[in-house]
């Protein structure tokens, strides 16, 4: 009787696992009033970790190239990584009404998704405001126009001393989040009541000066009436509005936000070890860190080694930027990395979400499944090499994807020769 207890409390144990909403979990399949979408349940994927590397030892770590590829949005192949679209609902000129202010509000309706399966974005995004994936960023704050982001050396730093979620607790983590993953414009100007007159304002338009060079600046133009309107206004007041802790400081503008939805984004790139594992005899690949690709504003006319504005797109496809007013973009952009992932550590998380199967709604896998499998196309733009050059520093057009063929037959032919007697 009492095992026939533990097996009861172990089923009634497994339902409720089944039916719980797990943040690590993709869009649920939950019938309501025994309406089941389809002819049978489907089952959902397992809540898990992603099956673990083989382990190679050192020893048996005989050959290895460096690879950099590219996963176009584009090719066909592909598109199973990059849709469904989602959409935040409400984003204009005033900003995104998609704004949550802790972890139960991620989930809101303001983020119109896919009830079946998500893109990547949509899932990196997700985890990302979740506080499950760290960030490293492209560049470092000291030379930002060198970007070897792919090192994973610039991590954004978490507060060690706290185990929730930095997003919403720590102001400067989320400030940097904000930077790297939307679109960003001046908040509101600041009115400040003329002294001895109740009746005519002051309006500030916050500037990338310092608090103190603005002021400065107030003194040689027709504004000094303002100047010393300004002298008899709370200083404390004025520079936490102006956002610095000390008014010599850099100033960093009050932000609107307009996420950037999967749309926005154009491709992944890649960095992965091409290596021979003797014990096994076999050449594998080992993707070590993947990269959102967007578009940002670009001057032809006053070119510049430093990244431009982030340019997000709506339903229609067409571009905006959202940096000093809000306004369709059609001038010049460039594609480059958002940031960079650990490609392990995201493999924990897209384990547990569903990607479209082309072949057979029965038969669904997760992306970790996908890139296992390496069901995608990657062209290749760097492989390692003693100048650290991409493929387009020194090849154009065709004769770039000629190079990179030329590349991949080369690993073809040295796998080959391993078994040549």
């Amino acid at each position: 009787m009492k095992v026939k207890n533990v097996f009861l409390y172990i089923i009634i144990g497994l339902a409720s696992f089944a039916n719980a909403q797990d943040p690590m979990r993709g869009p649920l399949n939950q019938p309501s009033n025994g309406v089941i979408d389809g002819v049978v349940l489907q089952e959902e994927l397992p809540v898990g970790a992603a099956r673990p590397y083989e382990f190679v030892r050192p020893a048996d770590y005989t050959f290895s190239k460096r690879v950099y590829s590219r996963i176009d949005a584009r090719e066909k192949i592909n598109q199973s990584i990059f849709l469904p679209y989602d959409s935040f609902y409400g984003d204009d000129e005033n900003g995104s009404s998609y704004n949550p202010v802790n972890v139960n509000e991620v989930d809101n309706s303001s983020w119109n998704r896919n009830q079946s399966n998500w893109s990547l974005w949509t899932v990196i995004l997700r985890h990302v405001l979740l506080g499950d994936l760290t960030v490293f960023q492209v560049a470092s704050n000291d030379y930002p126009d060198v970007e070897d982001g792919y090192n994973l050396r610039y991590p954004i730093a978490k507060n060690p001393n706290y185990n929730g979620n930095d997003y919403f607790s720590n102001s400067a983590y989320k400030r940097t989040i904000l930077d790297i993953i939307s679109a960003n414009g001046p908040g509101d100007d600041l009115k400040f009541a003329r002294v001895n007159d109740v009746y005519d304002t002051i309006v500030i338009k916050k500037t990338k000066q310092t608090l103190s060079a603005f002021l400065d600046s107030l003194k040689t133009l027709p504004d000094y009436e303002d100047y010393q309107a300004l002298q008899g206004i709370d200083q404390v007041k004025l520079a936490a509005w102006w956002e610095a802790s000390n008014v010599d400081q850099i100033v960093k503008k009050d932000y609107k936000t307009m996420f950037a939805a999967s749309n926005s984004i154009f491709a992944y790139n890649i960095k992965e070890d091409w290596y021979f594992d003797k014990e096994l005899s076999m050449f594998e690949k080992r993707i070590i860190c993947i990269a959102p690709v967007a578009r940002y504003t670009y001057s032809v006319a006053e070119p510049t080694t430093e990244r431009g504005d982030l340019l997000v797109y709506n339903k229609l496809g067409k571009a905006y930027r959202f940096d000093n007013v809000f306004e369709e973009y059609t001038d010049q952009w460039e594609e480059r990395e958002m940031f960079w992932l650990y490609f392990p550590e995201l493999r924990n998380i897209i384990v547990n979400y569903f990607v479209y199967n082309d072949k057979s709604d029965a038969q669904m896998m997760s992306f970790d499944d996908l890139f296992w499998k390496r069901r995608f196309s990657g062209q290749i733009y760097k492989s390692s090499n003693r100048f650290d050059q991409e493929i387009e520093d020194y090849r154009y057009g065709v004769d770039a994807l000629y190079k990179a063929e030329e590349f991949k037959n080369t690993m073809r032919n040295w796998e080959h020769d391993v078994w040549n007697y």
